[in-house]
């Protein structure tokens, strides 16, 4: 059964229904509906909570105290289901400033039992449960107000199949070693670096290999300049500075606001503004020692057929295990091992002693 929550005095009516959740299966649901389209930080709209047989659909729009839900999100005692739970800490965490903890995330679980990566809700609950979900509103504005019953069916429908999926994937997890993979991964979501950006690593997000040394430490420094102005004036990153006009800026580096002018990288209303404060930025920049990413030959015909090679291995290791062949490493990760004998995600942790080290054996042997 659907409730929308739009009030203060609905909300606080919840919190005895919080209290013998924690008495009772100690499970509660959780989705969110949010825009990200013309913000820095997505922009919260409702959160859904999925308590036994009712789907309770909370309007952030509208209630001001959502300290209730942050007490919620605290308490270890209650576990919060998720499905591809990561988008929805983000916004919680960003709106709320917690993060929800312990989590149980259907996505990742079933990937760990053998299913797609990027498994969706809707797919997931038809193959397990043999529930068709309707998608009517997967494109819905949920900023808009009043909200209607078709929207609040489809929101808390989000909810309502949470917790049967919970109870088969965790049993299929518990019967197998691969539960204390998961629960190791699961851990890594806790980190709150994952949902605050801070301007001075930006520049990670690029790739400037191709780039000059001085170019690079351009690059670098317009990537910070551009993540604080979009966080300041909560607006997308992109809507300051596109990439490639981030790119041009810095291989061109302009000397003087009519350089910067002239190569239009600004629209016409906000290069007062900005150009003044590029040409700024360019002026003060320090080029050091160390280049700041290292660039990257194409691989050969040959080199790319071993890390086919490599990738076929891999697909092997995933039939073995019986995990989804994503959670264990792309072609990028796979080149990298390749290039450089290491890797962040696929030699840390449970992944390295099941495809990190045998790849670098399998691959020593070629």
């Amino acid at each position: 059964m659907n409730h929308l929550i739009e009030r203060q005095e609905q909300l606080n009516e919840l919190e005895p229904i919080f209290i013998d959740l924690v008495k009772d299966s100690g499970i509660v649901a959780v989705d969110t509906e949010f825009l990200r389209e013309k913000t820095y930080n997505a922009k919260l709209c409702l959160i859904q909570l999925g308590i036994g047989k009712h789907q309770y659909c909370v309007d952030v729009l509208a209630i001001e105290d959502l300290s209730l839900l942050v007490n919620l999100f605290k308490d270890e005692s209650v576990t919060k289901l998720f499905h591809a739970a990561r988008q929805d800490i983000e916004v919680i965490y960003q709106t709320l400033g917690v993060i929800p903890k312990p989590i149980f995330d259907t996505q990742l679980a079933a990937a760990f039992c053998g299913k797609d990566m990027q498994i969706g809700y809707g797919a997931i609950v038809e193959a397990e449960l043999d529930v068709v979900l309707p998608k009517s509103q997967s494109r819905t504005d949920w900023t808009r107000r009043p909200l209607t019953a078709e929207q609040i069916e489809y929101a808390g429908d989000d909810v309502a199949y949470l917790e049967a999926l919970f109870i088969k994937l965790l049993e299929e997890l518990k019967n197998t070693e691969r539960y204390a993979w998961y629960l190791e991964e699961i851990n890594s979501y806790y980190n709150t670096n994952l949902y605050a950006i801070d301007p001075t690593v930006a520049y990670q997000r690029l790739s400037g290999g191709n780039l000059k040394k001085s170019q690079q430490y351009t690059l670098k420094a317009l990537a910070e300049w551009r993540e604080q102005t979009a966080q300041q004036r909560d607006i997308p990153r992109t809507w300051v500075l596109k990439d490639d006009r981030l790119f041009e800026l810095a291989i061109k580096r302009p000397q003087s606001i009519d350089e910067v002018k002239k190569m239009g990288v600004f629209g016409q209303k906000s290069v007062k503004y900005w150009a003044p404060k590029v040409v700024d930025i360019i002026s003060q920049i320090k080029i050091e020692e160390q280049v700041i990413w290292n660039k990257l030959e194409p691989l050969t015909k040959q080199q790319k057929g071993i890390c086919s090679k490599m990738m076929q291995q891999l697909k092997s290791y995933s039939e073995q295990y019986e995990i989804s062949q994503g959670l264990l490493g792309t072609r990028r990760d796979i080149e990298g091992l390749y290039r450089h004998r290491e890797s962040k995600k696929m030699l840390q942790g449970w992944r390295s002693e099941i495809v990190g080290k045998p790849l670098i054996s399998f691959l020593d042997a070629l």
